[in-house]
């Protein structure tokens, strides 16, 4: 494994070759890519004076004075962990509706479509369980009805998308097969793309009416490892990520890191990636659907002293730079917020599609 000084300086080398960000003079038409790599100029400008800012407010501030934190140590290494406890019940499919929704779809039994499933209707078959002992769909059936009573979301999360998008409402209903405090809410922040550090971890558990919000981040690169053993250790296989564009990002972002280090890899679990449901939901309906943009539209809540997600990289870059820990601040609230319109976004498309009616 190569030295934390060698990854330091690769790091460093990389960050001054390329600005993975571009700076336009309007805001055009948006997108609702995760990693926004467009910023406005007048995001930009509001950027620079936050940094501005900060750099003065925290000047000889030390970031265990600044953020109610505290360094933890593990087998990997050392890390800073924040700890945040909100007033924030998730809302969740019941056993029940998911049972219910899941089971009247006879067409998610291979061989079944719509002409005979309305045939197969007219016999007295009304739902999979009454298909277990039928002579023709009786084995399909009985497989099935084994994946949902062991609840083995992961196999049922394949079977589904064999028949139905990943966006289909019946896909993200396997969550009510799952108590909430299954659920681990996550988004990393990076120094960029693919092969760069991941400087920050935020990840939610639901307990009782609270969302218990853990933050693991880096005051320097050779903490990597560690804040990826902490988050390793949340997750379990009866875990249910939730994510925002986590399937292809930032899952597959912190199992690439891992190896790096030739540390485990990320459990399997289900997985319930959020932008593929907002984006059935809300489509069309806004200018895009990135987080921040559903943040307003939906649940009226405005970000103030925000970081675009573009300019994390160079706010930390400063950070490193400069020692003053300023930079810092609004990295640790953009990420923390991300985590939180998370589960909001999670919670009300199971109110709006709980009662099966798409």
């Amino acid at each position: 494994m190569p030295s934390f000084d060698e990854i330091t300086r690769r790091w460093k080398e990389r960050v001054e070759r390329a600005r993975e960000y571009e700076v336009v003079q309007e805001d055009g038409e948006a997108s609702d890519v995760f990693l926004e790599s467009r910023v406005s100029g007048r995001e930009y400008e509001q950027a620079q004076a936050l940094l501005r800012s900060l750099l003065k407010r925290y000047q000889n501030v030390r970031l265990a004075d600044a953020l109610p934190g505290e360094m933890i140590s593990n087998p990997h290494g050392s890390c800073f962990h924040i700890e945040h406890i909100d007033q924030w019940p998730l809302f969740n499919f019941s056993s029940e509706q998911s049972m219910e929704i899941l089971l009247s779809d006879l067409k998610l039994l291979y061989g079944i479509g719509y002409v005979t499933e309305e045939s197969l209707r007219g016999e007295g078959f009304s739902t999979i369980t009454h298909l277990k002992d039928h002579h023709v769909w009786g084995t399909a059936a009985q497989r099935f009805l084994g994946l949902l009573q062991s609840a083995d979301t992961p196999k049922l999360q394949n079977w589904l998308w064999h028949w139905l998008p990943k966006s289909h409402p019946k896909a993200l209903c396997l969550a009510g097969l799952h108590d909430v405090t299954d659920f681990l809410i996550f988004d990393i922040e990076t120094m960029g793309l693919f092969g760069r550090p991941i400087i920050l971890i935020g990840c939610a558990q639901p307990q009782g009416e609270t969302l218990i919000v853990h933050q693991y981040l880096l005051q320097e690169v050779s903490e990597e490892p560690a804040a990826l053993s902490e988050f390793c250790g949340h997750v379990t296989k009866r875990t249910a990520l939730i994510s925002y564009n986590g399937r292809s990002f930032d899952l597959p972002y912190i199992r690439e890191r891992l190896g790096y280090y030739g540390q485990g890899g990320v459990t399997e679990c289900a997985h319930f990636d959020m932008l593929h449901f907002a984006r059935r939901e809300w489509r069309g309906s806004f200018a895009d659907c990135r987080l921040t943009t559903l943040e307003r539209e939906v649940f009226g809540h405005i970000r103030k002293n925000d970081v675009p997600s573009a300019l994390v990289p160079e706010f930390y870059d400063v950070y490193l730079k400069t020692g003053n820990i300023g930079p810092l601040v609004p990295i640790i609230q953009h990420n923390r917020q991300d985590v939180i319109t998370l589960a909001n976004i999670f919670s009300e498309l199971c109110r709006r599609w709980g009662n099966g009616d798409w």
